[in-house]
């Protein structure tokens, strides 16, 4: 009898590793994020990654407000994380370059203040700025595309 419980135990274990495995390949939302940011262009995932700070933005400033301080402060280490990520993919060689990446510092730095102070009507107008930043954005994208640029 023991052997037997040993051995239900073993197959149990054996079917919950080969559901991890297999879950993710089989997870059809997934797979189209992963196809879909694969057929992006450099625009569009730009475009996108200040969706995602002006969204982290928008959370923390609903959370600071709740008096949800430690997810606030993960929403705002979020969103400058992604104000990183934009700095980071920069190229130098270009002048606006340089002063998109003193923007970015600067709204980085602003939002740590933001949130060290609680202060949601700072986060708004930092939300602001990444909001403007992702219409002009788009707005490029779309001429680039259009061949007007």
């Amino acid at each position: 009898m023991s052997s037997d419980f040993t051995n239900d135990k073993t197959v149990t274990a054996d079917k919950r590793e080969v559901l991890k495995l297999t879950l993710p390949a089989n997870n059809p939302y997934a797979q189209y994020k992963a196809q879909s940011l694969e057929t992006m262009t450099n625009g569009e995932i730009i475009v996108k990654l200040f969706e995602e700070a002006s969204k982290q933005i928008s959370t923390a400033i609903f959370l600071t407000s709740r008096a949800e301080d430690v997810k606030a402060f993960n929403c705002i280490s979020k969103a400058q994380k992604v104000i990183s990520t934009l700095s980071l993919s920069l190229d130098m060689s270009y002048g606006i370059s340089l002063s998109l990446n003193d923007l970015y510092e600067f709204i980085h730095s602003e939002l740590g203040k933001a949130i060290a102070a609680k202060d949601t009507a700072s986060m708004k107008s930092l939300l602001g700025m990444v909001d403007e930043l992702k219409v002009t954005f788009r707005q490029a994208e779309r001429m680039a595309r259009a061949g007007k640029f």
